[in-house]
C-alpha cells in the first residue's frame, strides 16, 4: 500500500498505456503517494515491481484472471466493470481518486501507441481542473497538465528543457509569458494555432498570466 510522506493526499493512478518500469518505480520511491490506484491493464505494472495498490478498477478485458486472483487473495479492493460502458477505465480511476478526497493526482501509463486513448486521457484532466485539483499525466519524455489560472513554471523543478502551451479551450485570452525565451504580451491564442510549441526558460522562474480559457501545457525533454 502507499505510505502517505509529504502530508497532501496525492495520488498514483496507473492505467493501461505504456508504462516504463524504471519511471513508475521512481515516482513511488519519490512523490510520497498517499494512494495508488490500478486501473485495468495498469495492474501489469503494478505487479511487475510487487507493488500493492490500495485500488484496483476496470473491465479487466486484458488481465489474466490469475493476476486478479493474486490480488484478490491480498484482500485489495478490486471494482470490475462490464466491458460494454459510458467510461473508460482511467476516467473511473480518476473519478475514484476525486472521490477519495485526492489533493493532487499524476496519471502514468496513460500515453501509449493508441492516440485515441491519449487524447481521451488528455481530455480527462478537466475533471480534476474542475474540481481545483492539480493533476498531470506522466512519462518518460513528457509532463502534461491543463491549467485555467495564472502559473510560474521553476526551472529547477521543470520535467524538461521544453514547454509547449496550446490553447484546450477555443481561445485563450490575454496571454503573457514572462521569463522565456519567446515572451508574449497580451496576445489571443486561438484553436488551429501552433505558436506555443516549443519554448524555453531563460530566467529561473517564467510566469504565465492569461485572463480566459484553459491552455495545455507538455513540458518535454526532447
Amino acid at each position: 500500500m502507499a505510505d502517505m510522506k509529504s502530508g497532501t493526499n496525492k495520488v498514483l493512478i496507473i492505467t493501461g498505456g505504456r508504462t516504463e518500469s524504471e519511471l513508475l518505480k521512481n515516482l513511488i520511491d519519490h512523490e510520497g503517494y498517499s494512494m495508488i490506484i490500478a486501473a485495468d491493464h495498469g495492474l501489469a505494472a503494478v505487479d511487475t515491481l510487487n507493488i500493492l495498490p490500495d485500488y484496483i478498477v476496470g473491465d479487466f478485458d486484458s488481465v489474466p484472471e490469475e493476476l486478479l486472483k493474486k490480488y484478490r487473495d491480498a484482500s485489495v479492493p478490486i471494482e470490475t466493470f462490464p466491458r460494454e460502458k459510458d467510461k473508460t477505465d482511467t476516467q473511473i480511476a480518476i473519478e475514484l481518486a476525486l472521490a477519495q478526497q485526492a489533493e493532487e493526482i499524476h496519471l502514468i501509463g496513460a500515453t501509449g501507441s493508441r492516440l485515441d486513448h491519449t487524447l481521451a486521457n488528455i481530455h480527462l484532466l478537466l475533471l480534476p481542473l474542475h474540481s481545483g485539483i492539480n493533476a498531470c499525466i506522466i512519462d518518460s519524455n513528457n509532463k502534461i497538465y491543463l491549467k485555467q489560472d495564472n502559473f510560474s513554471i521553476h526551472k529547477r523543478f521543470q520535467y524538461g528543457d521544453y514547454v509547449s502551451l496550446l490553447p484546450f479551450s477555443e481561445q485563450v485570452s490575454d496571454l503573457t509569458l514572462k521569463g522565456f525565451r519567446y515572451p508574449l504580451d497580451g496576445i489571443l491564442l486561438t484553436a488551429g494555432s501552433s505558436l506555443g510549441i516549443s519554448n524555453e526558460l531563460l530566467k529561473e522562474t517564467a510566469e504565465v498570466e492569461f485572463s480566459g480559457g484553459v491552455l495545455l501545457v507538455i513540458e518535454s525533454k526532447d
